[in-house]
């Protein structure tokens, strides 16, 4: 295009000095005719190149204001005309089919993303510099409470506190706020982080609704709990039920006699007993899972604390059968808590893996523990029993589950409730078939 274009302004400027040279010697002949001829062919090439040149400037600010208002309709006629015109406008039509099918693919590629943010759970806002919302999605302005978000200074309407936290946040950081809106109260978490987007820093916000996610997680908690004390209520009162009417249905029968009335009243009255005192014991269990004492602490040797609950562990039936090793390091490992507390979930895990073991050929267990990443201690209960199924995994810390006939469901929920009452954890991993281990983090 430049060369076809560039050729023909230097053959019109050839041209034009051949002209002008002619006419100056035409008229330094003082032939005045073939000079003023001359010269008006020399006027006539200046026009015509710069006609050239504002016809292709022309034309280039026309493609370029059509792209810069988004006007892709835009058509140079490939046809008719000279070579260059026909060339120059192939170019600017081709330019033009490439940035339209760039800027489809960035509309497509927006969309995606925004359809990806809109998806979240959790709110997210981009701002730029001067405070200005760059992005945001839906749960963010469902948190916030607003319609419209377009810049910082609209929080001050929602909160003045969550305005002073959004304007002071830095990168990496994560801060809570409550305010109150139309919603009731909220208590956000936000974090920061930031990136440069066309050399341009942009602040992005994270923000989450704690309050109303721990009440969905305390109200599913409860659920599952209150469905666990009502089966088993309802699998106690149920037989004590329908044997009360079967007892009574016979006494008001004159085909029974009296030897045969008193053996099924003594052997109905053993059931009501021993039914009764399952329900008891049950809620005594309920009671021991809801009266868990207040840790009282001590430096607690670990290397001694596993060895003895290694030979505590003895009287499990299978107790020869299985292979312990011990992993302690460093050999010194000591932890501040309450030695009876601990020793109580440290046996629990224990005999559930000495269980898990039952009838294996190459049954081992491994006590281990050491210095996590986050600075707290680390005690492993690893066996290779069977494994955990990965739908009941979820349900082993819910309080009165249990997949043992003659287990009563609470030590494991005990468990977690003195490691979390120590600040620590109880957490679980397994591989279905091949171990399960059990971490107290404290």
């Amino acid at each position: 295009m430049v060369r076809n274009i560039t050729s023909r302004v230097l053959a019109y400027l050839l041209l034009l000095i051949v002209l002008v040279v002619a006419t100056c010697y035409f008229l330094s002949e003082d032939e005045y005719i073939p000079g003023i001829a001359t010269s008006i062919l020399a006027v006539g090439c200046c026009f015509r190149i710069v006609w050239n040149i504002r016809s292709v400037n022309r034309k280039l600010a026309y493609f370029f204001q059509a792209l810069e208002n988004d006007d892709y309709s835009i058509h140079f006629p490939e046809h008719g005309g000279s070579h260059s015109e026909r060339f120059l406008n192939g170019v600017l039509n081709r330019i033009k089919d490439i940035l339209q099918n760039t800027r489809l693919e960035i509309q497509q590629r927006e969309q995606f993303y925004e359809l990806i943010i809109n998806s979240v759970s959790s709110g997210i806002v981009a701002l730029d510099e001067r405070g200005f919302v760059t992005q945001n999605n839906q749960v963010a302005l469902k948190l916030l409470g607003l319609e419209i978000f377009t810049h910082v200074n609209q929080l001050e309407r929602v909160s003045p506190a969550l305005k002073l936290l959004v304007t002071g946040i830095r990168p990496g950081e994560s801060r809570r706020v409550t305010f109150t809106n139309e919603r009731g109260s909220v208590q956000l978490l936000v974090s920061a982080s930031r990136i440069l987007l066309r050399d341009k820093p942009i602040t992005l916000l994270v923000m989450n609704d704690i309050e109303n996610e721990l009440d969905e997680k305390e109200i599913d908690s409860w659920v599952r709990l209150i469905r666990v004390l009502s089966h088993e209520i309802m699998n106690s009162i149920a037989p004590v039920t329908s044997l009360s009417d079967t007892l009574l249905s016979m006494h008001s029968d004159p085909e029974i006699t009296p030897d045969d009335l008193k053996r099924n009243t003594e052997n109905g009255l053993k059931v009501i007993s021993e039914t009764g005192k399952g329900l008891i014991s049950f809620v005594e269990s309920y009671r021991k899972f809801t009266r868990i004492p207040r840790p009282e602490r001590e430096l607690i040797n670990l290397n001694e604390f596993i060895q003895r609950a290694v030979i505590l562990s003895s009287t499990e039936p299978n107790f020869p059968e299985v292979t312990i090793d011990i992993c302690i390091e460093p050999e010194d490992l000591k932890v501040f808590a309450d030695p009876n507390l601990m020793g109580q979930v440290l046996l629990n895990l224990m005999k559930n893996a000495f269980y898990a073991l039952r009838g294996r050929e190459d049954a081992h267990i491994t006590l281990s523990a050491e210095h996590g990443p986050t600075g707290k201690v680390l005690i492993r209960v690893r066996d290779n029993g069977p494994g955990i199924p990965p739908e009941i995994m979820n349900e082993i810390f819910v309080p009165f589950f249990t997949t043992k006939e003659e287990g009563s469901g609470i030590g494991l929920s005990v468990s977690r409730q003195i490691m979390r009452m120590h600040g620590g954890n109880l957490k679980a991993s397994s591989i279905e078939g091949k171990e399960t281990v059990f971490t107290i983090i404290i």
